[in-house]
């Protein structure tokens, strides 16, 4: 069973929450849990910031909760991390590019968005899928 993509779009904050999410994934993590990561790395917020962030995300349909220790609820992931970064390229495709790609991955390559190596790596993938592509034909 596949789990839907995101669709809502996620803000620069709700996206930082479910990094630390999809860090601890497979294991639910309270709100206070969020906030003790995200503290670490320096962010500082509010309890009931988090709170009602993890919340909104619920309603978005990219966390889950359930009743947890005490009166605090357990959140997990409901999108994963590869589905959000698709949803979101997608997203950006549509919106800046007009539903191109190449326009973007030329944007990228042209402002130096990429080290050699990327560069390279990203020959060898656009390679690789160009042959299963003529071996499927």
């Amino acid at each position: 069973m596949s789990t839907p993509e995101p669709k809502k779009r996620l803000t620069d904050l709700e996206l930082a929450i479910m990094q630390v999410v999809w860090d601890r994934h497979p294991d639910p993590l309270t709100v206070r849990d969020v906030l003790e990561r995200m503290s670490a790395v320096g962010q500082s917020l509010a309890y009931t910031t988090v709170q009602t962030m993890m919340n909104i995300l619920r309603k978005k349909g990219v966390l889950t909760s359930r009743p947890g220790p005490g009166r605090a609820h357990e959140y997990s992931a409901c999108v994963s991390r590869s589905q959000a970064r698709s949803s979101m390229t997608n997203d950006l495709v549509e919106r800046l590019f007009l539903g191109e790609a190449q326009p973007l991955v030329a944007h990228l390559i042209e402002h130096d968005s990429m080290t050699r190596g990327e560069l390279q790596d990203l020959k060898r993938m656009i390679d690789l899928h160009l042959k299963d592509e003529e071996a499927g034909q």
